[in-house]
């Protein structure tokens, strides 16, 4: 998989009975279903503090291919993307790629 991870001040989709704040997500599809990787700024940077492995919250998509089921999101202002946060989203885009993450399901 290819990961195209960003960042969101408050994100929430279909599925979700929360709304997750200051968030890295992506979101990965099929023909048939769909699901979004999201983890928090602050347990990615005590992941990696820790060495260890990245594990995501995993939420599955109301609807197939090629659907927007998301309710709520805001961008990070572009102004507050620092090194850090740039070189946090290279990261868990090698993650994805690497394969070398774990998921729990999350709603």
């Amino acid at each position: 998989m290819v990961g195209n991870f960003r960042l969101a001040t408050k994100f929430a989709v279909g599925f979700s009975q929360y709304v997750y704040e200051n968030v890295f997500f992506d979101r990965f599809n099929s023909i048939f279903k769909g699901f979004y990787l999201v983890i928090s700024e602050q347990q990615l940077a005590d992941t990696i503090k820790n060495n260890l492995v990245v594990t995501f919250t995993k939420i599955p998509s109301t609807e197939c291919f090629g659907s927007q089921d998301v309710t709520l999101l805001e961008f990070c202002d572009p102004r507050e993307m620092t090194h850090d946060r740039q070189k946090m989203i290279y990261f868990l885009n090698s993650v994805i790629k690497t394969e070398n993450y774990r998921t729990v399901g999350g709603y």
